[in-house]
C-alpha cells in the first residue's frame, strides 16, 4: 500500500470518527487511567434543525493525502436508513478540514461528498442514520448522525 493511501485512510477515519480520543502513554508504575469523557460535539456536523421537504447538508466526508490534497472521494453507503426522511449524496462539495489523524491539515480546503438529509413532510423531532465510507484503497469507516427536524 502506498504512503499516500495510508495517509488518506487515516484522515478518512479521523473525519468519520472525530470523537475518538488519543491514547495516553503510561509507565509500569502509573495509576489506572481516568475514564474517557463522553465525546464532544463535532462542529462539522449540522446542528440547526432541518425543514421538512428541504434537503439540508449534514456533513462532508473527504479523503486527503499527507500534502492536504483531495484524493478520490470515498464510496458512501447508508447502513441504517433514517425513519423520518431520506439521505442523498452530492459529490464535489468543498469543505474545510476540521480534524485529521496527524492534525497537520486542519484548516485546509478539500473536496468531498456532501451528506444531505431531507425530512418528510409532517415529521418532527429527531432522526438517526448511519453511513459507511470506503476509500479506493479499501479502508472503511462508519459514522452515525442524529438530526433535528424543525417543527
Amino acid at each position: 500500500m502506498s504512503r499516500a493511501r495510508v495517509g488518506a485512510a487515516a484522515v478518512l477515519i479521523a473525519l468519520a470518527l472525530p470523537s475518538c480520543s488519543g491514547i495516553n502513554s503510561q509507565t509500569d508504575a502509573a495509576p489506572a487511567p481516568a475514564p474517557i469523557p463522553p465525546p464532544t460535539a463535532d462542529a462539522a456536523v449540522r446542528k440547526d434543525a432541518l425543514v421538512p421537504g428541504r434537503p439540508g447538508r449534514v456533513f462532508v466526508l473527504a479523503g486527503f493525502d499527507e500534502k492536504c490534497q483531495s484524493v478520490d472521494e470515498p464510496k458512501i453507503t447508508i447502513t441504517t436508513q433514517p425513519a423520518k426522511g431520506a439521505i442523498s449524496f452530492v459529490h464535489g462539495q468543498e469543505t474545510t478540514i476540521g480534524s485529521s489523524a496527524q492534525g497537520t491539515c486542519v484548516g485546509a480546503t478539500v473536496t468531498g461528498t456532501g451528506i444531505y438529509y431531507t425530512p418528510r413532510a409532517g415529521e418532527k423531532g429527531s432522526d438517526r442514520f448511519t453511513i459507511s465510507a470506503r476509500l479506493a484503497s479499501g479502508e472503511t469507516a462508519t459514522r452515525s448522525f442524529e438530526v433535528q427536524i424543525a417543527e
